[in-house]
């Protein structure tokens, strides 16, 4: 007999199912593992996990290259005579990294910059003097806006230009008014604090402008630069142009290099990380904004819009495509006006937002090229469009523009702002001209793709065929496609080639078919794992696809070894996984409302005092809905008819016909006028009563069903409702759901088995019903739970034993109208029910462990030789290696002892940030003090037992968090007001570790393992093992888990995610080892670990946040008492990805973790 996987494929999950086909249950379970996002469903909070360690990353080069170029620039400082160091000094600073700190450079650092910088354009200055300039300079060169990747369209606007109200930062604009006709350094010099006569500081008080807290642009720095210059070579002949170039210098300017002040490191190049073209491997994908793929898509959508069920023919298809080219993003309604069909039927509504051509709608306004642009050739479009895509100065483009284009300064200035659209399509350039022609002349997506396919198959001998063969290749094809041949189309296609234009098999292989963006093999034993096959998966650009066909591949391997090879594969993929992060968002916000409305609908069944079912909820649901009256009759439906009887659930297009049991196709009926209308849609219903009342019940149903933000999908009913024709073939097109990520998923798994298919969830809902298979996981009910995890093996089981004739099976069964008079719905085989529940219950569920400490990797850098008296730059191959975690959080901390000897970690923080625990914990006695004498000001009360302010009730916290909102103010020496700003805050760490040699601490507050031990004399103990320490370990070549020096024997180790027997003798896990349903009962997970606090978690339970036992526990001693060790006697065990138990072994010489 065949034997089946049948998989559900999740964001975090993949439930599986093998089965002997028609007679037996194999074997079944979960697998578990990190989404490949954080905040899945969150919009803009939706990140890749790579993101934050890119941003950080990023503050670390900059401060890299930040050092990097003061030492470079002190050393040719030196060289000159413009800084008090040597070359000896310089030598050994570069060998060894000690930096010179002489007296000389003390003094030289100490020399005030600003005054120098109003000082050096009006007199002479020494040349170490300008070299301290020099140096600030390099410190601070302010923002380089002159990128046309950091502006937006046509406005400079936003915080860095308008500044920061909230901050005090200054922005730009405001700076350069300040500027006026002086330098930035000249400014900053007339509001830098004076000096008194005994020699103090003007103090800084509210109101006296900053030096530093302001934006600035680098051009402020190279016109400074240039006049500093000017003003000083008159006294230093040293000053040559040449040395000017060196320190200076900018290629975009004239100059032949970039000088160190200024040199701009180019962006590194990212190509490698676009994704490649589905139909085309090789290529990667093309920008959104090129021209074609804007025609491409403009097309595209032309040739999808019906009106009263036709196609548009070619006259209107180009008074659509004049809209789509002129406009960004045009509402369908403008469509609607421009085709003169004011009471057309579309099959799109007046406010659906259209697609139309950022590129060429901007570049042929008036404000650029205007109607001009439409006369171009398209070698001239396309010279245009490189320009502006890879021109990254906005002046080098302004001065194209001026000499090329012949715009005015205005006009120049203008397309110098201009954005292309950001992204990339989902094709690339050779396969969109491939398909376009074809698009242009009307065919729907997939029949132009086939056709493209061929072009591409014929190559450049597509243009030497004449138009007599390409009308016959034209008009056979889509003929051939329809064909429904059983095993598809392609096959039949390429004989008809093969015969008729005696292409050969390699010309063949190059046809495009919905196949996916992973290369297609002949199939294997298993999915490969190496480097090339990672790359592969990694090439998909999608975090969460590409982390849940990682963990597939390691499955289905697993299953491969344990069971041998399939026959056939099954999958059904999670919602998530096919859609973008904007649909993500709105499902979870949907999700949200879902929930206070069934709370809500709860509240009012009680106080109807009706039974809680999930239909009654639903009925209540729609009756609101439906404004309690019967969209089909009119009549009004009150609270007592709704639960008599008299009113039932209907399925608003027929169930029958569509399988559709979503939310979205139900609605209340009365019983009577439900049974007349059968398996009829509403407009066949009406309509057999006369036009006048199909009309009369459309208006009524579009005054019923109107969106409004308790019921945003109303309008989507009325759709429904109001819709005169659907697609009658729905049963067909659930067995043939391709879409997204169940391409990918797929394709990858025909690697491994010829025989994969993807089904939609709708229909593994309706199926486990059917069989009963929800009350094996929900006792209380029939409805599905997804509390347990292995209501994804529950799915992969229903997709494993699904057939296409069980579909035509449930047209015929309506829960909510039971017409027939059927025997017991047919199961897969007989027993399948008991069989099933008991394979489900002996699921041990297997997660994902992210235990790696290193990573280590190769990276090619260029370093710059000197042989013979030539300069030049010699490539080789780098080694390094990197953390796979958090060492430490991202404070940094002093350690201070007070006047006691007591010792106390400090850290600075604002003012307004601080927390109600963290006011007493102020260092300065006079600044807390006058911290609790604000609070007081604001009517909050201080806890006499621990300082801390009192803020429970709402009117407490919006007084507490309000109470900065005006700054404190602390005398100084000279009496002034001196706002308080930030605060120096004691804090407590634990586990500190020292950041090199300076006072600077932190806290690894992230622990990697807990390791429990005996010590000589038979107790228990801890070490808790941060991910710091376990680090340090790693790179020394030792090993992480090791016995302390107090040791005699290591008991267990814990880390996130191990797994662990729980309240079960060792002697009764030997007896039972191979009895999976009592070991399940069991088996825990570890959720955290802190000193002498560990969390378990039951491994099926899928609420992380619940802490009730039997489904959580907790171990804080070493005892045999409530919360003991001793007590629930932790059996360490591993559970292999197909679901497998092995006890974890300890390696009694080594005493290490195997």
């Amino acid at each position: 007999m065949a034997k089946i996987l049948g998989l559900d494929l999740g964001t975090n999950s993949i439930g599986w199912a093998v089965i002997e086909d028609g007679k037996k249950i194999i074997g079944t379970g979960v697998r578990i593992f990190p989404e490949g996002v954080d905040n899945l469903g969150e919009g803009e909070n939706e990140q890749s996990k790579n993101s934050t360690r890119r941003v950080f990353r990023q503050v670390r080069r900059q401060i890299f290259r930040r050092k990097l170029r003061k030492k470079i620039l002190l050393k040719e400082l030196s060289k000159h005579n413009m800084c008090p160091l040597n070359e000896e000094q310089i030598t050994r600073w570069y060998k060894a990294g000690d930096f010179p700190d002489t007296i000389e450079m003390r003094e030289w650092l100490k020399e005030n910059p600003y005054l120098l910088r109003e000082k050096v354009l009006n007199e002479k200055i020494s040349l170490n003097q300008l070299g301290r300039i020099f140096y600030q300079i390099a410190q601070h060169r302010g923002f380089l806006s002159n990128s046309r990747s950091a502006g937006a369209n046509d406005k400079e606007e936003g915080a860095i230009y308008e500044g920061d109200e909230k901050t005090g930062k200054t922005g730009i604009t405001k700076t350069q008014e300040l500027i006026g006709e002086k330098t930035l350094g000249s400014y900053l010099s007339t509001i830098y604090p004076k000096e008194s006569t005994e020699e103090k500081k003007q103090s800084y008080v509210d109101g006296l402008p900053r030096i530093r807290n302001r934006y600035t642009t680098r051009q402020m720095y190279i016109n400074e630069f240039e006049k500093i210059w000017e003003s000083q070579k008159k006294y230093h002949k040293e000053l040559t142009d040449e040395l000017k170039e060196l320190f200076g210098g900018r290629k975009k300017d004239g100059y032949k290099k970039d000088g160190i002040l200024f040199f701009q490191r180019p962006l590194r190049t990212q190509k490698f990380l676009v994704g490649k073209c589905t139909f085309e491997p090789k290529k990667t994908k093309c920008p959104a904004s090129t021209i074609s793929y804007e025609l491409y898509r403009s097309h595209q959508f032309i040739n999808t819009i019906e009106c009263d069920g036709k196609k548009l023919n070619a006259e209107q298809g180009k008074t659509v495509l004049e809209i789509l080219l002129t406009k960004d993003e045009p509402k369908f309604k403008e469509i609607r006006k421009k085709l003169k069909k004011p009471d057309g039927n579309f099959n799109y509504e007046d406010d659906d937002k259209c697609q139309g051509t950022w590129t060429i709608s901007s570049l042929s306004n008036k404000k650029y090229f205007g109607s001009k642009w439409f006369e171009f050739s398209e070698k001239e479009q396309e010279d245009i469009w490189h320009v502006l895509y890879f021109f990254d100065d906005r002046d080098k483009l302004k001065e194209h523009a001026m000499k090329k284009w012949g715009f005015d300064e205005e006009k120049a200035i203008k397309i110098s702002k201009f954005n292309l659209e950001d992204g990339y399509a989902s094709l690339s350039k050779k396969a969109i001209l491939n398909i376009l022609p074809f698009l242009q002349i009307g065919f729907t997506y997939d029949m132009a793709t086939t056709l493209g396919g061929i072009k591409n198959a014929f190559g450049n001998d597509w243009e030497k065929l004449s138009d007599k063969n390409k009308d016959f290749i034209i008009t056979n094809v889509p003929e051939i496609v329809r064909s429904k041949i059983k095993g598809g189309y392609i096959e039949e296609l390429k004989n008809f080639l093969r015969n008729e234009f005696g292409l050969k098999d390699e010309q063949l292989e190059k046809l495009y078919h919905h196949s996916s963006s992973i290369s297609k093999s002949d199939v294997i034993a298993k999915l490969p794992v190496s480097k090339e096959a990672d790359k592969e998966i990694a090439n998909l650009r999608n975090p969460i696809v590409s982390t849940a066909l990682f963990e597939l591949r390691k499955l289905a391997n697993a299953i491969i070894n344990e069971y041998g090879k399939l026959d056939e594969i099954k999958i059904e993929l999670s919602r998530d996984l096919k859609i973008s992060k904007d649909k993500r968002q709105k499902i979870r916000q949907a999700q949200r409302d879902n929930e206070r409305t069934n709370k809500n609908a709860i509240e009012r069944l009680r106080e109807q005092e009706q039974v809680i079912t999930q239909d009654n909820i639903l009925k209540y649901k729609l009756w609101e809905e439906c404004q309690h009256t019967c969209p089909y009759t009119g009549k009004e439906i009150s609270i007592k008819k709704l639960f008599s009887g008299e009113v039932q659930i209907e399925h608003i297009l027929p169930w029958s016909r569509t399988l559709d049991d979503s939310y979205l196709n139900k609605t209340l009926c009365f019983a009577e006028t439900n049974n007349e209308k059968g398996e009829q849609t509403p407009y066949e219903y009406f309509n057999k009563q006369g036009a006048e009342k199909w009309e009369d019940a459309k208006a009524r149903a579009l005054n019923l069903f109107y969106t409004t933000k308790d019921f945003p999908l109303r309008y989507e009913k009325f759709k429904r409702f109001a819709a005169e024709k659907f697609n009658d073939d729905f049963i067909t097109r659930q067995l043939n759901d391709t879409r997204y990520i169940s391409r990918e998923a797929k394709s990858y798994l025909e690697k491994i088995c010829d025989n994969v298919k993807v089904a939609p969830g709708q229909m593994t809902a309706n199926l486990r019903d059917k069989w009963g298979l929800n009350s094996i996981l929900n006792l209380e009910g029939d409805t599905k739970t997804r509390d347990d995890h292995r209501h994804h093996a529950v799915d992969a089981l229903v997709m494993a034993c699904f057939k296409a004739n069980h579909l035509n099976e449930i047209s015929k069964w309506n829960r909510y109208n039971r017409k027939y008079d059927l025997k017991d719905f047919p199961m897969p085989w007989e027993g399948f029910r008991t069989e099933a529940e008991k394979a489900v219950n002996s699921i041990l569920v297997s997660y994902k462990q992210t235990n790696r400490v290193l990573t280590s990797r190769k990276y090619k850098v260029k370093k710059k030789v000197e042989k013979d008296g030539n300069h030049f730059t010699k490539k080789h191959i780098n080694k390094g290696i990197a953390a796979r975690g958090q060492l430490h959080d991202a404070h940094v901390y002093g350690l201070r002892k007070n006047k006691q000897g007591e010792e106390s970690f400090h850290i600075r923080e604002p003012l307004q940030s601080l927390t109600e625990a963290k006011i007493p914990k102020i260092v300065d006695e006079k600044i807390r003090t006058l911290v609790y004498k604000r609070l007081l000001e604001r009517g909050l009360e201080i806890d006499p037992k621990n300082g801390k302010p009192i803020a429970k009730t709402k009117e407490q916290k919006d007084k507490f968090k309000q109470a900065f909102d005006k700054p404190i103010h602390l005398p100084n020496k000279n009496g002034d007001p001196v706002p308080i700003r930030k605060v120096r805050i004691k804090q407590n760490i634990g586990n500190s570790e020292q950041l090199k040699e300076t006072n600077q601490y932190v806290n690894p507050k992230n622990n990697y393992a807990v390791l429990v031990y005996k010590k000589e004399d038979d107790t228990l103990n801890e070490e808790i093992i941060t991910r710091w320490i376990a680090t340090e370990r790693k790179m020394q070549g030792d090993n992480i888990i090791k016995l302390p020096a107090d040791g005699k024997e290591i008991i267990a180790t814990l880390r996130i995610n191990d797994m662990f027997l729980i309240n079960l003798s060792d002697e009764s896990f030997e007896d039972n080892k191979n009895n999976f349903s009592f070991l399940s009962n069991h088996l825990f997970r570890v959720q955290s670990i802190s000193s002498m606090f560990y969390e378990f978690r039951h491994h099926l339970s899928a609420k992380a946040d619940e802490k009730i036992p039997p489904y959580y526990h907790r171990i804080q001693s070493f005892g045999d008492g409530k919360t003991g060790w001793l007590t629930f006697n932790p059996i360490k065990v591993f559970i292999s990805p197909s679901g497998k138990i092995y006890k974890h072994p300890v390696n009694a010489k080594t005493h290490s973790i195997l």
